[in-house]
């Protein structure tokens, strides 16, 4: 096995993927790619892996008869191949009629690039709390800056305690300022 085919391997087993035996077997039939991996949890993806150096139409029959084989015993994974190394558009259009093709140019990538090839197929990292950035409450006190009034301070501290303190803190001000109206006061 190649360094590169280990590198998408472990880029796929680090996103929550199973190894599969070589050859690969699905409905008693065995298909000789290079490896593959199928997802647990949350992704579901056949994923097989294959270089550039495999001859084009043998690998377009391997994919081609895994489709088949999928679709003979109603299986509800999709299929992706991962392809190391550069193909011709034609030939790549051909393969996409069978499969999701993933390319990642390189033949012996770094795993960054393979990260970047196969995003697709692996969860969304999402940032952390510390990390997202200051309290939107903050940011709008510290935009107002000295020209805060009571009146937005008051509006601020209803916000903290959610939607319908809100509307109530702003019906209260509306008051407020009918209620000044009516005396000959203005606030």
């Amino acid at each position: 096995m190649t360094s590169g085919i280990s590198t998408v391997l472990e880029v796929l087993e680090d996103g929550g993927y199973e190894r599969l035996p070589k050859p690969l077997a699905v409905a008693s039939t065995e298909f000789d790619f290079e490896a593959a991996a199928r997802g647990t949890g949350v992704s579901h993806d056949l994923v097989v892996v294959a270089t550039s150096q495999a001859s084009r139409p043998r690998l377009l029959r391997l994919v081609a008869g895994l489709a088949r084989a999928l679709d003979q015993i109603e299986s509800r994974r999709p299929v992706s191949l991962v392809l190391l190394g550069e193909i011709a558009s034609a030939e790549r259009a051909e393969l996409e009629r069978h499969a999701r093709v993933l390319l990642i140019e390189s033949e012996n990538p770094d795993h960054d690039e393979v990260r970047q090839g196969v995003a697709v197929l692996l969860p969304l990292a999402l940032p952390s709390a510390a990390s997202r950035g200051r309290d939107p409450l903050e940011e709008v006190l510290a935009a107002l800056g000295g020209s805060a009034t009571a009146e937005h301070l008051s509006l601020v501290q209803a916000a903290r305690g959610g939607e319908d303190e809100v509307r109530a803190s702003l019906q209260r001000f509306v008051d407020s300022a009918v209620q000044g109206d009516e005396d000959g006061s203005t606030s």
